[in-house]
């Protein structure tokens, strides 16, 4: 992936989108951010988490899709066979870029090396007055939405963060005693133990902002790390069989 550039007409005028089909192009991201809206669905799936940004330190939730940093086990092939696609999938290669840190003001860039993006295959960009297409004023609404999801996910995250809810722990993780051994570091999840001593009004407030169901829906999503670890046994066999083939 490059680094997204301003999406122009006069740059991107000629060029066209074909609709997402080949989940490859996320095989070396082993943490997806993610939303709050989409918690329930992904519980069922991935171990749901939280991390740093390391642009300015606010937590994020993410769905950990591999034990290891840059390789994520679902998306080695251009199927996904999972139930649910994560909404952030549907995104590329569009983003949202703030003009400043601290301004709401925001642009839309596109990544030029994306394979989804050529001049003769999808569906056009811009119309030849240099408007968006039908098509692209839809994806964009939906880049805007989301985005404005992950902000609100960011500014909850925030409270949990003040409120000293989450906490980071050396997760170690090994199939079986042959198996090899992965430690995750820099993964935050809720400490249950700082969740029961809160008071009645903490309480009551982490439940006015509908924060009680995401929690719950987080903790039993950690129970997906014993299947993260079976398929990484599994990817771990066959990578060595491959070796000494």
């Amino acid at each position: 992936m490059s680094e997204p550039v301003v999406l122009s007409f006069e740059k991107h005028g000629k060029l066209r989108l074909s609709d997402f089909g080949d989940f490859t192009q996320f095989k070396s991201q082993h943490l997806l951010p993610v939303i709050f809206q989409e918690f329930y669905a992904l519980a069922t799936e991935f171990p749901l988490v939280f991390v740093r940004n390391s642009a300015n330190g606010d937590f994020v939730p993410a769905a950990l899709m591999g034990l290891s940093e840059g390789n994520n086990l679902f998306c080695q092939t251009p199927e996904w066979d999972c139930a649910f696609i994560p909404t952030s999938f549907s995104l590329a290669p569009l983003t949202a870029h703030r003009l400043k840190p601290d301004s709401d003001e925001a642009v839309i860039a596109v990544d030029e090396e994306s394979n989804l993006l050529s001049e003769t295959v999808g569906e056009p960009l811009f119309q030849a007055n240099g408007e968006y297409t039908d098509y692209l004023q839809k994806r964009v609404e939906n880049l805007v939405t989301i985005t404005k999801q992950s902000l609100h996910a960011m500014a909850l995250c925030r409270l949990l963060a003040e409120k000293k809810l989450l906490r980071s722990r050396p997760i170690a993780l090994q199939y079986t005693a042959t198996s090899r051994r992965y430690e995750l570091e820099g993964v935050f999840t809720i400490d249950e133990e700082a969740l029961e001593k809160c008071s009645d009004e903490e309480y009551l407030e982490l439940r006015r902002r509908g924060l009680m169901p995401l929690i719950y829906s987080h903790l039993t999503s950690l129970h997906q790390f014993g299947r993260l670890q079976r398929l990484q046994h599994q990817a771990d066999l066959k990578q060595a069989e491959v070796a000494s083939a």
